[in-house]
C-alpha cells in the first residue's frame, strides 16, 4: 500500500493516519471542512514507527462524502478508502444519514476497483447470549443494532470490496469522551477526584479495544483485500479483551495513585427515565444487554496474528 484516504478525522481517522503515515504511506484525509495540512500525532507502541512520524503531515482535502463527485476527486490515486465517518448519537440520525452515506462511498470504490474499510461495533450482536465471534449470527435489540446489521448486509451485498472490522468501546490516546464511555464515566471522573458512575453493571466483562488496536486491524484488512476477487466482503474482529468496567476503575485509581472506589452502578431504571429528557441516555438505555449483561469478544486469528495492547495501557493513554 503506498497510498489510502481516510474520509473522517476523528478518534479512529486520526489514528489510522498516523500510522499509515509514520508506515511511509501517503494519506490523504477527508473531511467537510479542511485546512491543507495537519500534523499527526506520532502513532503509537502497536504501530510501526518512523523517525519523522513526529513531524509528518497529511494531505488535507475538502470533500462530502455524501457527494459522489467530490468523494471521487478526493480518491483519485489512492489504493484504499478507509470509512472513518459517522453520524450523531441517535437512532433517527443513522437511519437517514448512514445508508446512502456508505451507498456513495462503495459506489465511488467499487468504480475506482480499490477495497473500502469501514469500523464496526457490537450492536448488531447485542442480543447474543455468547460471545461476539467473526461467525456469529445478527442479533440486534434495538433500532441502532438493526442499522447496523443493514449496514453490513448492504456491504455484502454491494460490489465493492470491503471490509467490516468489528470492535468493543474504544479507549486509548485519541479517545473522545462523547465516545468512549470508558472515558467519559471513568477515567475522566477518577482523574478529577469524582467517583465513577457508570450506566452499566461494573461486575460483568466487557468488551475493550484499544483504538491503535482497531486502527492496525483496519489497515491489515485492506492488505488482505488487495488481491481477492471484486465483491469480497470480510467480516473480522479487531483485537480486544473483556475485562470488567470494575476493574478498569481499580487500574485507574492505582495508576493515578488515588485512593480506591468502586463505580457507582447505576440500576437501567435510571436511563430509561433520564432517556425521557436526554436523546443519548435513551439510546444507552435502548442497549441495555451490552451493559447490564456479559458482553464478550472473542477475537479469530485474524486479531491474534496482530497481538493485542493490553487494556491498561489504553487507560494509561487516556491518562
Amino acid at each position: 500500500m503506498k497510498s489510502a484516504l481516510v474520509i473522517g478525522y476523528g478518534q479512529i481517522g486520526s489514528e489510522i493516519a498516523s500510522q499509515l503515515t509514520a508506515a511511509g504511506v501517503h494519506v490523504a484525509v477527508a473531511t467537510r471542512s479542511a485546512p491543507s495540512a495537519v500534523p499527526v500525532v506520532a502513532a503509537g507502541t502497536g504501530s510501526a514507527q518512523s523517525p519523522y512520524a513526529d513531524h509528518a503531515t497529511i494531505d488535507r482535502v475538502r470533500a462530502d462524502a455524501t457527494d459522489p463527485d467530490q468523494l471521487r476527486e478526493a480518491a483519485a490515486g489512492s489504493e484504499v478508502i478507509f470509512a472513518c465517518v459517522h453520524a450523531p448519537y441517535d437512532s433517527r440520525e443513522w437511519a437517514q444519514v448512514l445508508p446512502p452515506l456508505e451507498k456513495t462511498i462503495m459506489d465511488v470504490a467499487a468504480e475506482l476497483g480499490i477495497p473500502v474499510i469501514f469500523p464496526e461495533s457490537v450492536y448488531a450482536f447485542a442480543g447474543l447470549h455468547g460471545s461476539v465471534t467473526e461467525s456469529s449470527p445478527f442479533a440486534p435489540v434495538e433500532e441502532k443494532g438493526r442499522i447496523r446489521q443493514q449496514l453490513m448486509e448492504a456491504r455484502l451485498e454491494h460490489p465493492a470490496t470491503s471490509a467490516s472490522i468489528i470492535a468493543g468501546d474504544l479507549l486509548g490516546r485519541s479517545a473522545q469522551p462523547w465516545s468512549s464511555v470508558v472515558k467519559m464515566c471513568i477515567t475522566t471522573p477518577i482523574a478529577k477526584w469524582h467517583r465513577a458512575i457508570v450506566p452499566a453493571r461494573s461486575d460483568v466483562a466487557h468488551g475493550i479495544t484499544v483504538i491503535e488496536d482497531l486502527a492496525a486491524a483496519m489497515i491489515r484488512a485492506a492488505q488482505l483485500l488487495e488481491d481477492v476477487p471484486a465483491g469480497t466482503h470480510r467480516l473480522l474482529i479487531a483485537p480486544s479483551s473483556n475485562p470488567t468496567l470494575g476493574e478498569i476503575a481499580e487500574f485507574t485509581h492505582e495508576h493515578l495513585g488515588t485512593q480506591p472506589r468502586k463505580p457507582l452502578s447505576l440500576p437501567r431504571w435510571t436511563t430509561r427515565v433520564a432517556g425521557v429528557f436526554d436523546r443519548s441516555m435513551y439510546e444507552l438505555n435502548q442497549l441495555a444487554p451490552i451493559w447490564y449483561s456479559p458482553s464478550v469478544i472473542e477475537p479469530g486469528e485474524f486479531a491474534k496474528d496482530l497481538g493485542t495492547t493490553d487494556w491498561r495501557e489504553g487507560v494509561t493513554q487516556m491518562l
